[in-house]
C-alpha cells in the first residue's frame, strides 16, 4: 500500500497531502512528541535503477507469490501479511507530466506483524522516508481484518510529514474474486486532520493475471485506477496502473512496479 509522502506539483489548487507550514519560532518539539500525538488523539536519493539492480540482486532469493495481494503502489489496502520469516521487495516508479516518482519498499514479518520502510524520490529532488506497521488475522474463511500504522518524513521545511491510521477488511466472495474496504484517518502536523477511506476489487481474469479497481478518498480528494497484475513465473509480479483525480486539476499518472517475495 503506498502512503504519499511527497508533495505533488499541481496545475490546479488541488490541496497537498502535507502541506509545507513555516515553523514558528518557538520551542522545537521531540521526533518523540511529535509522532505520538495524533496516536494520542486516536489510539538519500534513491535512483531508480539502483533500486532495480538491488531486487535483481535477490532474484536467488525469491520465492513464489501467492494468494491475492492489493499492497504494492495501490492506495486500498488488503488485510493480510506476509508469512513468518518471510520479506517482500517492491519497486516501482510513477509518471504524469512533468512529474517523475520513484520508490522502493522492503518489508518483513517480525514478531507477529508486517515492518516496513520506504524510500522515495522525485524529478526535482524532493525525498522521503516512511515506515509503516501493519496486525491481521481471520475472523473466519474468506474474511479478513487488520489494522496499519504509517508515517512518513522528506526532505525541506516541513520533516515529519504525518501519520496514517487505518483499519482494512478483505472479503473473498468468491475463488476469483476478493473486496477490499479501507476505513481510516490521516494525521498532518501542520493543517486538519483528514479522513482516509476506499474500496478495491480485484479479479483474477486468468492463472497468471488479476485486474484491479479501486477508488479511495484521502486530503488530495476522490481518486480512481485501473490496473493489472501478471505473475512472471511465479517468482515476481509486475503491475500497471492508470490513476485519476476525480477534480481532474492534476493530470492522469502511470506507474509501474515489481513485487518480490524473498524467503526465510
Amino acid at each position: 500500500m503506498h502512503f504519499a509522502l511527497l508533495t505533488w506539483p499541481n496545475s490546479g489548487p488541488v490541496p497537498d497531502l502535507f502541506p509545507h507550514a513555516v515553523a514558528p519560532p518557538a520551542r522545537r518539539t521531540s521526533t518523540a512528541a511529535t509522532l505520538c500525538a495524533p496516536l494520542r488523539r486516536t489510539l538519500a536519493s534513491l535512483d531508480a535503477r539502483l533500486a532495480i539492480a538491488w531486487l535483481a540482486a535477490l532474484a536467488g532469493l525469491l520465492l513464489p507469490l501467492g494468494g491475492w495481494a492489493a499492497g504494492g503502489h495501490h492506495a486500498v489496502d488488503d488485510a493480510a501479511i506476509l508469512e513468518p520469516g518471510q520479506c517482500h521487495l517492491e519497486a516501482w516508479a510513477e509518471a504524469a507530466g512533468g512529474h517523475r516518482l520513484q520508490h522502493l519498499g522492503p518489508a518483513c514479518h517480525v514478531l507477529g506483524v508486517e515492518a516496513g520502510l520506504s524510500l522515495e524520490h522525485d524529478a526535482v529532488g524532493v525525498q522521503g522516508a516512511g515506515l509503516h506497521l501493519k496486525w491481521a488475522r481471520a475472523l473466519q474463511p474468506g474474511l479478513d481484518v487488520g489494522l496499519v500504522w504509517a508515517a512518513g518524513w522528506q526532505s525541506g521545511e516541513t520533516r515529519f510529514a504525518g501519520q496514517t491510521l487505518l483499519l482494512p477488511l478483505s472479503w473473498v466472495p468468491h475463488d476469483d474474486l476478493v473486496l477490499h474496504l479501507n476505513l481510516g484517518r490521516e494525521f498532518r502536523p501542520h493543517g486538519a486532520d483528514v479522513g482516509r477511506y476506499g474500496a478495491a476489487l480485484e479479479w483474477r481474469v486468468a492463472p497468471r493475471w488479476q485486474a484491479l479497481a479501486e477508488g479511495w478518498r484521502d486530503a488530495r480528494g476522490p481518486q480512481r485506477r485501473l490496473g493489472l497484475r501478471y505473475a512472471a513465473g511465479e517468482r515476481v509480479s509486475v503491475d500497471l496502473s492508470r490513476a485519476q483525480a476525480q477534480a481532474a486539476s492534476r493530470s492522469a499518472w502511470w506507474t509501474l512496479g515489481l513485487n518480490w517475495a524473498v524467503g526465510r
